[in-house]
């Protein structure tokens, strides 16, 4: 079947070879069907057998159709030749000559071997061809305003043949399949793929409602000529005219302009310009145009692959763009494309933005000192998969982010979102189906205890509703939190959150701090195996000292990856003996799992599971909708009830509004069919025993610990004393910034390197950490 196409117009591979009808049937046909006659000399051509025709001092281009593609389409393009024409005469293309027995819009017919063949006759365009020259950017500017003009010319113009037909390079249907990757090395099926999210994600949703007309479709270096002057002097080579979205003319133009060694960002913008200068676009179209030009670029290595495979023709031409195309494909991926794409389409003159202009409107806009990450801050444009763009062009591996938990810009997560509000987004004191769902698959993956859900926004609320309605069941008003933690940031969150202050600035009369259960520099970490029970007891004079006092326990709160402790291998039996005592003072137990929850430690859905408790309430956030704001408190029915009848019934107008509990919906659909929490498990491994190999080669590493893709690396400058490496575990952070590896730091001393990429995360990118931080180790600098 041809490559991309879609049913019903599946056609063989192979019968898209050209003619082969020999030269003096040919000359025959020409002077019975067009009076003309002279030298016939072959040229190339992909389905089609092409000629020039000397005749008398005049040039021509004869064209031989594909038998599969006949007669319509033949007249089709006859058609369109002269509707150009007559829209824009001075448009350098070639003129379609009507035979002298038919009519201005019918090709002739040649007869061979019992088969009619369709017979054309074009004008010869006299000029160099643009592949075989170098071009300055004007020329570029130049070049998109003729495809401006192309695509201008032919909006009123309109064939049956043209909408119906089927075409493997019809950039609208890229969905390359797994036969067509296999075709392809594992470093460029990585390429593929990502243009395949992209496509999925920016294209396909906007697809119905792009303007579409007939296209030329094919306009490249190889179909455009280039006069004496170094002016175009031609556009030809009609046979990829189709019925499609008008932005693939612009879009399959700049994908197969681009040449290595040539400024691409400038390219994409004179080309660009020139065509929104004739063509204004819509902003779907301006979206689109990106991943139209890595679809392009990766088709065109995938159906060069598939041809040869196939055993069809391959022009030079083709085999000429596929000679570059993954090569393209990569720095198109790796370029900072996309601001330069919307200046170009809004006409705004290409120029780069410094990192301090922006970080000045930041300060500005936002206020003075901010919360940055590096010395040398990132101005992000883009993220996908596990990658993140910036404005310097570079993508940077993102080791550090739990938000995008199936990985930045998920096609399917974005495609429910944007499906969800186009449709309805309101909330939930109306009865819609969303919540409802949501809900009903949260609770799938928890105790059957765990059977009601109340929706927020963020984790900072679901903590804040969790503490509230403790308060109103066990009558006690104080909590229990680890040292160091952060539980959000509302006032009741912000109470619940020491690492918010700088030392000995956090106060909250009604919370006591918990000693951190670390096995590795804590007070009781030589325990073996009764530190559980031991760090537990240590939980005994806080909660003593609240009753006493007079606030008594409402809850004991806890992050079952004890992320901000700096990602703690906790001792068996630890987090369950602590949730007794809470309980036996008469408080309840939350497990906060907004950073350790949807399977980020590898062998269970959630944190607490992994510690083999079930508490009272579960308090999710941000990865929940993968950076849409998502929230929710799940607990008893029991607690609910005690709740709402002291308060009256509660209510979020955002939480469980319908685009939220879609991208939620959608989160757990990825999870499930990308088998991410067994891959979080497998992933982690491997990753841990890479860094944990470095740990025998490098002696600031003092401790490796986590579960799944959570994980912790101490680093230390002695390993005998313990001392915390702060300094030099900023510094690693932003060299390994500079090797385009993102992780962040945690714990009290700010000396362990914390790991959380997204769920998507596979071992080829933990090789990139492991082998990164090796290189910075061996390089780093003495204090």
């Amino acid at each position: 079947m041809p490559f991309f196409a879609k049913p019903p117009f599946d056609v063989p591979m192979t019968t898209t070879l050209p003619p082969r009808v020999p030269v003096e049937d040919v000359a025959a046909a020409l002077v019975a069907d067009f009076g003309v006659s002279g030298m016939l000399t072959p040229l190339d051509g992909e389905r089609d057998q092409n000629f020039r025709l000397d005749s008398a001092g005049t040039t021509y281009v004869v064209k031989v159709g594909n038998l599969a593609e006949g007669f319509a389409l033949a007249s089709a393009q006859m058609r369109a030749l002269g509707h150009i024409a007559a829209v824009d005469a001075g448009l350098p293309v070639p003129r379609a000559v009507a035979p002298s027995n038919g009519s201005a819009g019918a090709p002739g017919r040649l007869t061979f071997a019992g088969q009619d063949y369709p017979l054309t006759l074009l004008t010869w365009l006299e000029g160099s061809v643009m592949g075989d020259t170098t071009w300055p950017l004007a020329h570029y500017r130049a070049l998109g305003g003729m495809i401006g003009r192309l695509t201008r010319s032919l909006r009123g113009f309109s064939s049956a043949a043209l909408a119906e037909r089927a075409l493997s390079w019809n950039t609208a249907h890229f969905a390359p399949a797994a036969e067509d990757r296999a075709r392809v090395g594992a470093g460029d099926r990585e390429l593929v793929d990502m243009a395949v999210r992209q496509f999925g994600a920016e294209v396909q949703p906007r697809l119905p409602g792009l303007p579409a007309q007939v296209i030329h479709g094919d306009v490249h270096p190889f179909n455009t000529l280039v006069g004496p002057d170094g002016g175009i002097s031609g556009i030809i080579d009609f046979g990829d005219m189709i019925h499609a979205p008008r932005v693939l003319d612009i879009s399959n133009a700049l994908a197969d302009c681009l040449l290595p060694g040539e400024d691409i960002a400038a390219v994409v913008h004179a080309m660009l310009a020139g065509y929104a200068a004739v063509v204004p676009l819509e902003e779907d179209e301006v979206a689109c145009i990106l991943p139209l030009m890595q679809a392009r670029l990766a088709m065109t290595a995938l159906i060069t692959a598939a041809r040869r495979a196939a055993g069809a023709a391959v022009t030079p031409q083709i085999a000429a763009l596929d000679a570059v195309s993954f090569r393209m494909l990569r720095l198109v991926q790796d370029a900072n494309l996309e601001p330069v794409i919307r200046r170009a389409a809004a006409g705004i003159e290409h120029v780069a933005v410094p990192a301090a202009t922006i970080l000045r409107r930041r300060l500005e806009a936002m206020g003075p000192k901010p919360l940055l990450f590096y010395d040398e801050p990132l101005h992000m444009l883009r993220g996908e998969g596990v990658w993140l763009t910036a404005s310097d062009g570079r993508r940077y591996l993102d080791c550090y982010n739990n938000v995008p938990h199936v990985g930045h810009s998920h096609p399917h997560v974005v495609a429910a979102v944007s499906r969800q509000l186009q449709r309805l987004n309101t909330n939930t004191r109306y009865l819609t189906d969303e919540a409802i769902t949501y809900a009903e698959r949260l609770k799938e993956t928890l105790d059957p205890s765990l059977d009601t859900v109340i929706f927020v926004n963020s984790g900072s609320e679901a903590n804040d509703v969790a503490w509230r309605m403790a308060n109103a069941v066990t009558g006690h008003t104080g909590a229990l939190c680890m040292d160091f933690a952060y539980h959000g940031v509302t006032m009741a969150a912000d109470m619940l959150s020491p690492s918010n202050y700088p030392p000995g600035k956090w106060h909250a009369p009604r919370v006591r701090l918990l000693e951190p259960p670390d096995t590795y520099r804590g007070p009781l970490c030589g325990k073996g195996a009764d530190a559980g029970e031991a760090y537990a007891a240590m939980a005994d004079a806080a909660i003593r000292d609240l009753s006493e006092a007079g606030p008594g326990v409402a809850i004991a709160i806890l992050d079952s990856a004890f992320m901000t402790n700096g990602i703690l291998d906790a001792p068996p039996g630890y987090v369950a003996a602590l949730a007794a005592r809470a309980r036996k003072a008469g408080g309840l137990f939350v497990a906060d799992e907004v950073q350790s929850g949807f399977g980020r430690m590898g062998s269970h859905m959630w944190g607490h599971q992994r510690h083999g408790i079930v508490p009272d309430f579960v308090t999710i956030g941000k990865p929940a909708g993968n950076g849409y704001p998502v929230g929710a408190v799940i607990t008893r029915s029991d607690i609910l009830a005690r709740f709402v009848s002291e308060t009256g019934p509660f209510f979020s107008t955002f939480g469980g509004g319908n685009a939220a509990c879609a991208a939620g919906l959608a989160v757990l659909d990825v999870i499930s069919r990308e088998d991410l929490v067994a891959n979080s498990f497998t992933t982690g491994r491997y990753l841990s025993q890479r860094l944990s190999g470095l740990r025998q080669k490098h002696a600031l590493i003092g401790d490796v610990r986590g579960a799944g893709l959570a994980i912790g690396v101490e680093l230390v400058r002695d390993r005998q004393s313990l001392e915390p490496a702060g300094d030099e575990t900023r510094r690693i952070i932003n060299a390994l910034r500079h090797e385009g590896v993102l992780i962040g730091s945690d714990g009290k001393w700010g000396n362990v390197l914390k790991i959380r990429p997204p769920l998507v995360f596979r071992p080829e990118h933990a090789d990139l950490v492991a082998d990164a931080l090796d290189r910075v180790l061996g390089n780093l600098p003495p204090r």
